[in-house]
Parts: C-alpha cells; sequence; structure tokens
C-alpha cells in the first residue's frame, strides 16, 4: 500500500509521459521536483506552475524528504539521483505506480495495444470531454484541441494511455480496457508476439471482474490473446471490428474515406446506431473511432454529441499532421510511425489524397529494425519515393548488434526495384536533396520516432541547394560512409 503522493522527485522529467504525470500531481497539490538533461517546452510548462526542475541529473537535487522517486525504464541504477535516492532511503518506484495511483481513485478507462492507442485515447477523452465529465487524462501525444497530453480534470473518469512496450502494464487496474491491437514489437523487452500476448493477459487477470474488456476482433494478436484467456476473462469482452462477422459493434456498410477524414455507419448487435464522420483520414482510424465508440456506447453516452465530437476531430501531434507547404503545392506531413504496420496505415491514407508520395524514415531502434528488416522494407509500396537515413539507437548501442542502415537500404531497394530508393546519413542533407528536387502536388511524409520529426522544420525554413545530379543517376541510391559496429558480419 502505497502512502500518499505528497512530495515526489521525477528523474528524466522531460518525457511527454513523465510530464504528464507530474504534472497532474502537481494540479492535485503535490509538491514536484525533476531533472532532466536539458529544459524542453514541457519542463517549461511544469516550471510555470511550480515544479522544481533541473537541467542535469545531480545527487544534491534530489529532496532528502521525498515521499517517491519516480523513474522511468529508461533510468539507470548508476544515475546519480538513483544512487542518491537509495541512499537517503527514498521509496523508488516506477512511473506506472503513479498511473495506477491514478486509475485506482477514479472510473478508469485504461487504453493500450500495438498502434492506435494515442489517437483513441486522444478520441476517448474528448468525447468525456465534450460530454461534460471533465475528465483526467494522461495520455502520449499532443492533443491540439485540449493544448496538452495530460490534465488533472474534476470528473470521475480517467483516460490513460496504457504503453505495453516495457511489461509494466501488468500491474495496472482499471474499470474499463481498450485493446486495439496486438503486434510483434519492443523486441528490446520482448523475446516475441507470445511473450507480449502473455504479459497483456497478466494485465487483463488484473482487471476487477465487474470490469469491461473493449478488443478489436479484426486483430490476429487479440484473437490469439482471446484464445489464450479464461472463459470467466472471456466472458469480461465486448467486441469489436471493421470486418469480423462476430463483432458485437462493427460497421454496417461500406466506409466511405475521404482526403481530409472518413464517413461510416455502426451496428450494435445487430442494431444500428446510426452514421458518424471522423475528421481525420485512414480505414485505421475508422477502426480507432469504433473501439472509443463502443466504450461510449456501453457507458450510455449522447451518440449525437458522440458524432459532434468525431467530425470535429483534429487528431494528435505527429500523428498524420500537416506541418505545411512548399512551392508547387507539396506538403509536408508528419507522423511518429515506426512498425511497419504504421507505415503501410500512413502511407495508404497519403495516398488517398490521389498525389505523388516521398517518404522520408527514420527506423528507431536497431533492436526493432533487426527484427523486422523485411518487413519494413515491404511497407513503402504505397510511396513513390523512398528516402531512408541512419537509424535512431535510442537507448541501444550500435557495436551491440550486426545489422546497420545498409542492411535496410538494399532490402528495400530490392523490394522496390520501381522506385526511387535515397540514402542521406542526416537530415541537413535529406532537407537540401528535397527543396532541389521537389515533385508537384507531392506529399513528403517524414515518418519515425526519433529526431526525423526536426526535418519537416528544415523544409520549411530552408533553401534550394543544387540539384543532386549523382543521386538521380547510379540506380537511384546514394551511400555515404557509415562507421559499422565490430560486429558486423559481410557475407
Amino acid at each position: 500500500m502505497l502512502k500518499p503522493f505528497k512530495k515526489l522527485h521525477f528523474i528524466g522529467i522531460g518525457g511527454i509521459g513523465m510530464s504528464g504525470l507530474a504534472g497532474i500531481l502537481l494540479s492535485q497539490g503535490a509538491t514536484i521536483s525533476g531533472s532532466d538533461l536539458k529544459h524542453n517546452r514541457l519542463t517549461q510548462e511544469l516550471q510555470a506552475q511550480g515544479a522544481t526542475i533541473y537541467t542535469a541529473h545531480s545527487a544534491e537535487q534530489v529532496p532528502a524528504d521525498a515521499d517517491y522517486v519516480v523513474v522511468s525504464t529508461a533510468i539507470s541504477e548508476h544515475n546519480p539521483e538513483y544512487i542518491a535516492a537509495q541512499t537517503h532511503r527514498i521509496p523508488i518506484i516506477h512511473r506506472s505506480a503513479v498511473l495506477a495511483h491514478l486509475l485506482a481513485k477514479s472510473r478508469g478507462i485504461s487504453i493500450t495495444g500495438t498502434h492506435g492507442k494515442t489517437t483513441t485515447s486522444a478520441l476517448m477523452s474528448l468525447i468525456l470531454y465534450d460530454q461534460g465529465l471533465d475528465p483526467t487524462i494522461v495520455i502520449g501525444g499532443e492533443v491540439p484541441q485540449l493544448g496538452t497530453n495530460a490534465r488533472a480534470g474534476q470528473g470521475a473518469f480517467t483516460v490513460a494511455e496504457v504503453d505495453e512496450s516495457d511489461q509494466s502494464l501488468r500491474q495496472l487496474s482499471s474499470e474499463m480496457v481498450l485493446i486495439t491491437n496486438l503486434e510483434v514489437d519492443h523486441l528490446d523487452h520482448y523475446k516475441g508476439l507470445d511473450e507480449i500476448i502473455e504479459a497483456v493477459m497478466e494485465f487483463l487477470n488484473n482487471q476487477p471482474p465487474a470490469a469491461r474488456i473493449f478488443v478489436n476482433l479484426d486483430d490476429a494478436g487479440v484473437q490469439a490473446l482471446l484464445a489464450a484467456l479464461p472463459e470467466h476473462k472471456r466472458a469480461q469482452c465486448i467486441s469489436f471490428a471493421l470486418k469480423h462477422p462476430d463483432a458485437d459493434y462493427r460497421l454496417s456498410a461500406p466506409p466511405e474515406l475521404l482526403t481530409r477524414g472518413s464517413r461510416f455507419s455502426i451496428a450494435y448487435q445487430g442494431q444500428s446506431l446510426g452514421n458518424f464522420e471522423i475528421g481525420i483520414p485512414g480505414l485505421h482510424n475508422i477502426a480507432n473511432a469504433l473501439g472509443a465508440l463502443a466504450c461510449s456506447h456501453y457507458l450510455g453516452l449522447d451518440l449525437n454529441q458522440l458524432a459532434q465530437t468525431l467530425k470535429a476531430y483534429q487528431g494528435v501531434k505527429r500523428r498524420f499532421q500537416h506541418i505545411g507547404d512548399l512551392p508547387g503545392g507539396v506538403s509536408v506531413i508528419d507522423d511518429y510511425g515506426h512498425h511497419p504496420s504504421e507505415i503501410k496505415a500512413t502511407l495508404t491514407t497519403a495516398r488517398l489524397q490521389q498525389r505523388p508520395v516521398t517518404a522520408v524514415f527514420q527506423p528507431h531502434r536497431y533492436s526493432r529494425t533487426a527484427a523486422l528488416l523485411h518487413d519494413f522494407a515491404a511497407s513503402f509500396e504505397q510511396a513513390d519515393r523512398i528516402i531512408l537515413t541512419d537509424i535512431y539507437a535510442a537507448s541501444e548501442n550500435p557495436a551491440d548488434f550486426v545489422i546497420d542502415i545498409h542492411d535496410l537500404v538494399s532490402q528495400t531497394r530490392a523490394l522496390n526495384p520501381d522506385k526511387t530508393v535515397l540514402y542521406f546519413p542526416d537530415l541537413e542533407c535529406i532537407s537540401q536533396y528535397l527543396l532541389a528536387n521537389l515533385h508537384e502536388q507531392e506529399l513528403i511524409l517524414t515518418i519515425g520516432a526519433g529526431n526525423i520529426t526536426e526535418l519537416s522544420g528544415l523544409l520549411l525554413a530552408g533553401k534550394p541547394a543544387a540539384p543532386n545530379s549523382k543521386t538521380e543517376q547510379e540506380n537511384n541510391i546514394v551511400y555515404a560512409p557509415i562507421q559499422r559496429g565490430p560486429q558486423r558480419q559481410v557475407v
């Protein structure tokens, strides 16, 4: 049993998840301090609200009288503030314990899955907000309509995006759970899909008997999860699907996919719930909306108001976000996709606009790139021009892996022989090339979970360089020198 959260110190407070939790506790009256390697907009906002924020990590920054020191999975036990907490015998808790605290004191709605959980969480949050229910919200992406990714509401509900990436979801419990899908990912924490399903099963087994579990019946990983669940847990499940005929909530007619959104009709166990429109494009976003709609209908919310919320929905930052325009009718779109399924969904959505598509992709983590190499290379089918840049290592050491960006470039070129496939080592080079080689009316998509998002700013601020004629020759591929890890094996 945790004691009250009155005074907490967050190590790595600048991340979107940690800052969100810190901000909610701050709004609820707790005294908050924290540190990160550098200031950002999130830490500045916390500081303006009364938090004490430090740049860099140092032992003396940890309050000796703190109730808890909060860490994420990314924080090492060798961190000086971690060591200081141990020295002062301050309990060290994972951020998931803070989330568990928020869910336990409210009507929790936990949303998890490999893809779509941020969008679905944002939709669910806005639905409750628009219906006057003033929810507490903690999700992994900023919702422009709310101006934040986290807020402390006064209502009964808490909407939480539950991250499955590091297995910390195993200990969480809430009144409602929504699972968007389950695929192989996060192989820095899991051995494969079976272990992911095992972690989610433990999560579901922690839910109270009265909880309701909403599942996407179209997804093969979710189907495998359901097959492994004990019968009494399956009885708590309510299903939704775009296609599966046995789902409780499903489309009652083929959807109308538009360039700026989609129209669709929904039935619950064969009974029409009406026609709806969502303000962002893509079939995958209809699935996200369907999950949120199923939860809302179960709660007895007003469907007319819900329809207005869906139609007005503007999306989440870095989810097919229109950043700006360049000469010649070129549009720059930024997207967080870092899994082959997400790339496919993003590019399929881009194709709805019937314009040339350039995909600029930065792989995120060597472990993910190695495990899904072929799938990544095959995910660019809907792009006309493909540009790759170096793998964003995150917390991984490139020397620990036998793969590098050349492997992905080679596979992508082999699987897309009719497409322009280019490699550049940095974002500045990509910007210079694109500005000198724009295609009329094209969409340029910057895709990835690393710092690839900075490319859109370079493009909008930059000036064209001289055309790179060599790039357009030599079979449409550019290689630059790369430092290869010592374990690299050339066959």
